[in-house]
């Protein structure tokens, strides 16, 4: 998400936890948090599919308000422990304050803008990118040193976003809104990497469930200025189908997919566990091609294979693609979130 809320780091305490056996010569496995990764995985993934249903009954702003109170309410509890800690510290509220505009705002609302103009597909791939751009500004602004492979991988993944956004892919009348909707999706992955390093103290102090959980109550709060607008959305009005949609973006993309993903890198580790996440852009294009029947163009398949390619590349020695093992969370809302 979108995958609203979407890998979180591994805590620094130590879980014993007791591990199926492992074949011959293998090492052993969870099952259930791979099943738990792997749901966690596809709920991100149809998230930029029954965002793409709902944006076409419910303007972006009152969807994005549904979703996050839904989502703040199953995370309330999380959060409030969170609240009391750093009431009386301005430096880490403020922090708070900046990662919930970032990550619930800056990313959520232009991913939810974009998929106005764009497949939920194209946008399933874009957002793959996140990892690339969360490697760049961790160079650029932390101090974060690393050989060339960052480099080399996000130039990849750069020339697979330009396969998506050439002719191929957004071609006739609507091509000019379909780069506007590309510009906002990459926009939103840059306010996804500067959330990840915004966060990331936080985490690292307060662990990745709560501050994640207290980042997505605080940034659903500026969402609440527009709950007029509800009133004249046509609520009343929306199918069952629109609804079951928006119930599962807040309760199951977000909430649910943050709260599985946490307790399977708990049982397994972040290294492990962080390689499902290459599977959410393929999700994302078969749900979009069985749900809302988009076809999957020779430019999409190639320029995903640029995007999932340079990613892979980047995150060469770093045993994950998303910050889930550097001490980073996600916004909610994951596809992907990470919300979309």
């Amino acid at each position: 998400m979108l995958n609203c809320i979407r890998p979180l780091q591994q805590t620094g305490g130590k879980r014993r936890v007791r591990n199926v056996p492992a074949e011959p010569g293998g090492t052993p496995v969870r099952r259930d948090a791979l099943a738990a990764g792997l749901t966690a995985v596809v709920l991100w993934g149809l998230a930029p599919v029954a965002t793409r249903a709902v944006v076409g009954h419910l303007s972006p702003l009152p969807l994005l308000l549904l979703r996050m109170v839904m989502a703040s309410l199953l995370l309330l509890p999380w959060a409030v422990s969170v609240f009391r800690r750093v009431r009386h510290r301005l430096r880490l509220a403020g922090r708070l304050v900046a990662a919930g505009l970032l990550g619930l705002v800056g990313y959520n609302l232009l991913v939810t803008l974009g998929l106005r103009w764009l497949p939920a597909s194209t946008v399933g791939l874009l957002l793959a990118t996140e990892p690339v751009w969360v490697l760049v500004l961790g160079r650029l602004f932390s101090g974060e040193r690393g050989g060339v492979r960052p480099w080399l991988g996000s130039a990849a993944a750069l020339a697979g976003v330009a396969v998506l956004a050439g002719p191929g892919a957004v071609t006739g009348a609507s091509g000019y809104r379909a780069l506007a909707g590309i510009g906002l999706v990459l926009a939103s992955t840059l306010s996804f990497a500067a959330y990840t390093i915004v966060l990331r103290p936080l985490s690292a102090e307060l662990g990745a469930l709560p501050a994640t959980a207290a980042s997505t109550v605080v940034g659903t709060v500026p969402y609440l200025a527009f709950a007029w607008m509800l009133p004249g959305a046509g609520l009343p009005h929306l199918g069952p189908a629109v609804w079951a949609d928006l119930v599962f973006l807040g309760v199951g993309s977000t909430a649910a997919g943050m709260l599985l993903w946490n307790f399977a890198i708990l049982a397994d580790g972040a290294s492990r566990v962080s390689m499902l996440l290459y599977l959410e852009p393929a999700v994302s294009v078969l749900a979009a091609s069985v749900f809302l029947g988009e076809h999957v163009t020779l430019a999409m398949a190639g320029g995903g294979l640029l995007i999932l390619t340079g990613v892979a590349v980047a995150s060469t020695g770093r045993g994950a693609v998303k910050p889930a093992e550097s001490g980073q969370s996600v916004p909610a809302g994951s596809s992907a979130a990470h919300n979309e």
